[in-house]
């Protein structure tokens, strides 16, 4: 019903918070190159030093014949560079051309005409610093666009000095420590450059895992719909059995005849507005409804919208009718007054007073009978 890049991203991102596996195991595979790259004294990294760098660095060791884990490590080796900056000092280290050290993003992007142009593209920075000056190679004279980007570079380079006394290091750019951490390069992999503040709500709302669950499928549209089902080749009737209009998420929770009656109810009792979509409710609806913070506003929603699906599903799947639109209310209290366990206790009273208020107005409906007649709403 979800694409596994919806479910497997972050909470707070919109997702359901469930590890790719494989993604995880290559974000693992670089902390290995930020240990490596940061260098040890440790026996594990004097052996990997002397078989495979030898000379240069990680970046510029050899893959051929080398262990499987070594050419993964060579695999994965760009994601390193999404977060890593590089501190240069005696440039042996550092890539000039790929590697983050001067600006925000590597030279390559910055002058990718002087790129295209330079004779070796895998050169470290000492290879370009020679007696206190800077001289890049390229393969052929270059134009007058070019010479003025290679004046810009150099105007750049002309504060940076090498040092020979100290080695090259790295930071981490994607955590505040500036130091490597596996959640925080699997963060930036599986963002969308978006925070669902939404999202954020319905998790850390004391609900049971399950019905947050629920209200992921709910916001997201991928509750199991006969519309969504039809999609994926259901043979059924694509109808609501209550009304025989198409069921589609929208249709079950908000738009049809029951779950507009149910809403209307909650509307007087709280004296709040009627929600015709949960874009609408997140749309800052929700806490007008219920009269109080979003946390017990959700809280509340839940039940009742809990309440509806588990009607539904009684009424396609067992073809259980309920007798009365307003047993839906009082089963949505039950899950409410089940669920306030998890609530801490000054929001167990204020809840409390809702259901009071809910049960309060229940008690006191009487719904007006009308004599039947020929006019016909429209």
């Amino acid at each position: 019903m979800a694409s596994w890049d919806s479910v497997s991203r972050p909470k707070d991102k919109g997702g359901l918070g469930i590890i790719n596996t494989k993604l995880m195991n290559e974000c693992l595979l670089v902390k290995w190159i930020w240990k490596i790259t940061k260098g040890s004294s440790d026996v594990w990294f004097k052996l990997l030093d002397a078989k495979y760098v030898q000379e240069g660095n990680f970046f510029t060791s050899r893959t051929l014949g080398s262990s499987q884990f070594w050419q993964g490590l060579h695999k994965v080796k760009h994601l390193f560079k999404w977060g890593a900056i590089h501190k240069m000092k005696d440039g042996y280290k550092t890539s000039f051309w790929h590697d983050v050290w001067i600006g925000d993003s590597p030279l390559r992007l910055q002058y990718p005409s002087l790129y295209n142009m330079c004779r070796d593209k895998e050169a470290l920075v000492v290879d370009y610093y020679k007696d206190g000056d800077w001289e890049i190679e390229f393969r052929r004279s270059l134009l007058g666009s070019e010479s003025e980007c290679l004046d810009l570079l150099i105007q750049s380079l002309q504060h940076i000095q090498v040092d020979t006394e100290q080695q090259d290091d790295v930071e981490w750019a994607l955590d505040t420590s500036k130091s490597f951490t596996t959640k925080s390069l699997y963060r930036f992999l599986t963002h969308r450059g978006v925070q669902v503040k939404e999202a954020d709500n319905i998790w850390k709302t004391s609900l049971p895992m399950k019905i947050k669950v629920f209200l992921w499928q709910l916001s997201h549209n991928k509750l199991q719909s006969v519309v969504a089902l039809k999609r994926r080749g259901w043979k059924g009737s694509t109808r609501y059995v209550l009304c025989g209009r198409h069921e589609s998420v929208s249709h079950i929770f908000f738009t049809c005849s029951s779950a507009h009656f149910v809403w209307a109810c909650l509307s007087e009792v709280f004296g709040g507005t009627i929600p015709c979509s949960w874009d609408e409710l997140h749309g800052g609806k929700l806490t007008s409804m219920f009269k109080t913070n979003m946390r017990l506003s959700l809280f509340l929603f839940a039940g009742i919208a809990w309440s509806i699906w588990r009607t539904r599903n009684k009424m396609a799947i067992e073809k259980i009718f309920s007798q009365n639109p307003i047993d839906v209310v009082y089963l949505g209290i039950s899950f409410v007054q089940k669920w306030w366990r998890l609530l801490k206790p000054a929001d167990q009273e204020k809840l409390s007073k809702a259901v009071d208020t809910m049960r309060g107005w229940l008690r006191s409906y009487n719904p007006i009978s009308l004599v039947a007649s020929d006019i016909v709403e429209i």
